[in-house]
């Protein structure tokens, strides 16, 4: 199948880009044959605390990073269904792992274990994990893992999600309400006051109207390199074994 984009309209497009990465390859090749101006919804990118945090990582090493994104699981059929979302790595927990790549660079392989430990047997249908950890190497060196559940119960407030990096300087903590950076004796938290939606949909409009693209964080081709992440990693799951990320 070839995709061909005659009338050349630009388009924003939400997360993920598909539930395999072979789909979101056509696309991302055929959009840059046609020379299309793109936008994916990683929203977190455009958060003040997300260019703090990038910031304040250029002044110093990290030699770990962990993820998270532990919540319940989204009450809709598509969800639970494996060709419908992906699997809870590939169509939430995306956001984490777009931000290891925005923050810390490329990932080169993951190994990941995936387990069905409770949702299978509470809600008819489930056919996705419901808990799952990843372990990442990324190309400069730094070791991360990302660990994801829907296990937990609805309405209770105990969300997580975050990433933070260990670095040669202290602690830096992030979560969507706001950045705490831990150094010895010393902590400071930069909360976010932005709603990154607006600066997302901004950043699109102004491409439309200028041609200018700088603003956009996330084009198809960036988002495509975070799916094959989310894609390696269940193939892993599936496999037992690492899996090298392939990127084109």
């Amino acid at each position: 199948m070839r995709f061909m984009f005659a009338s050349r309209i630009p388009f924003l497009v939400e997360k993920p880009l598909g539930v395999d990465q072979e789909l979101p390859r056509r696309i991302s090749s055929a959009i840059q044959e046609a020379g299309l101006i793109t936008s994916v919804g990683y929203h977190f990118r455009y958060q003040s605390s997300m260019d703090k945090l990038k910031e304040l990582l250029q002044g110093q090493k990290a030699g770990m990073a962990l993820g998270r994104w532990m919540d319940s699981m989204p009450g809709v059929s598509w969800w639970r269904r494996q060709d419908g979302s992906g699997g809870q790595f590939i169509e939430q927990t995306t956001h984490v792992v777009d931000l290891l790549r925005y923050t810390a660079g490329e990932v080169e392989e993951v190994y990941a274990l995936y387990g069905s430990r409770i949702k299978h047997e509470q809600v008819e249908g489930v056919e996705v994990a419901d808990v799952g950890t990843v372990t990442l190497r990324m190309a400069s060196g730094l070791v991360a893992n990302i660990s994801n559940t829907c296990v937990l119960p609805e309405g209770a407030g105990l969300s997580q999600t975050g990433l933070t990096f260990y670095t040669d300087q202290g602690v830096l903590d992030w979560n969507p309400q706001r950045l705490r950076a831990s150094r010895p004796g010393e902590q400071t938290e930069y909360l976010e006051r932005a709603n990154p939606y607006v600066q997302e949909t901004e950043a699109f409009l102004h491409a439309l109207r200028t041609g200018d693209g700088s603003r956009i964080k996330s084009n198809y081709a960036d988002a495509f390199r975070t799916q094959a992440v989310t894609c390696a990693a269940l193939e892993s799951a599936a496999t037992g074994m690492p899996v090298r990320i392939r990127y084109e």
